[in-house]
């Protein structure tokens, strides 16, 4: 297994080019936000529009959206009821995010089916699948062309073991999952590991980042930095280290608590990028 952290990665977003426009920098469709967790949205959002993603669209629940345009009156927010009036966003889009803030309901199942099931049909599409939706990938399926991203529990659950077994041996846990599903693995923890048929262990991050929102964060980088160009692997690689190396400066900076989600996502605009 290779270690790497954010000093050590060769990864370049191309910003040379002065005749560019939004559309130049990528258009990340992001469905998240089931009723009670609106947050998970603005945060995976406005995530991705701080990191550089040219256009952000989010699909949420209607009770979110004054929220998310007080928060951020940059990213595009869309209330929809269910699948029939988010099918329509999904045409031409290449880059998804599907999960944060999703839950077992009609309306966080309907998107899920939605979200997956066009993934599976198109594999020129990246989908980024956390949280809520990797709930549903036992229902609908997990296309080939996915990055998941489970913390241990959710893992556990993917993989039918428990959280105990899981963390003994979390390297042999990020290859079982490989292998059942068939994607690029972002197994979250300490020390996050990143498997797509080679393992990479990353050193940056702590228990600083044990908070909610901060997978959240994770998330709306890696659908980012896709939207953006980046390969997949060097896109998960690329926003695990970001994402640690934040955390880490908040904990030489301020100590080991007190970090929070939109706190994390000022350091990467101002520091990290």
């Amino acid at each position: 297994m290779r270690d790497f952290c954010l000093d050590n990665l060769d990864v370049s977003l191309d910003q040379g080019i002065l005749d560019t426009h939004k559309g130049s920098f990528g258009h990340l469709l992001i469905a998240s936000g089931d009723t009670g967790y609106g947050g998970a949205g603005i945060i995976a959002s406005e995530s991705a529009i701080m990191s550089g993603c040219g256009l952000v669209t989010l699909i949420t629940k209607k009770e979110h959206i004054q929220s998310s345009l007080s928060r951020n009156p940059e990213v595009i927010a869309i209330g929809v009821d269910g699948r029939q009036d988010a099918e329509t966003f999904l045409k031409d889009q290449k880059n998804l995010l599907i999960g944060p803030g999703l839950r077992e309901s009609v309306w966080s199942q309907q998107l899920c089916e939605l979200f997956l099931t066009s993934a599976e049909r198109n594999e020129d599409i990246n989908i980024v699948i956390d949280a809520g939706g990797l709930y549903y990938m036992k229902e609908f399926g997990c296309p080939s062309n996915a990055i998941i991203t489970p913390h241990p529990g959710e893992a556990a659950m993917l993989l039918n073991c428990s959280v105990e077994e899981l963390q003994k041996n979390r390297l042999e846990a990020a290859k079982e999952l490989y292998k059942r599903y068939n994607c690029l693995i972002i197994l979250k923890g300490y020390q996050t590991i990143v498997f797509d048929g080679e393992a990479y262990q990353c050193t940056d991050g702590g228990p600083v980042l044990s908070t909610a929102g901060t997978g959240d964060v994770l998330a709306g980088l890696i659908g980012s930095f896709l939207a953006q160009g980046l390969s997949k692997i060097d896109a998960a690689r690329f926003s695990v280290a970001i994402h640690g190396a934040a955390g880490d400066k908040f904990s030489k900076n301020k100590g080991g608590r007190g970090l929070t989600a939109t706190k994390l996502i000022k350091i990467i605009n101002e520091e990290m990028l």
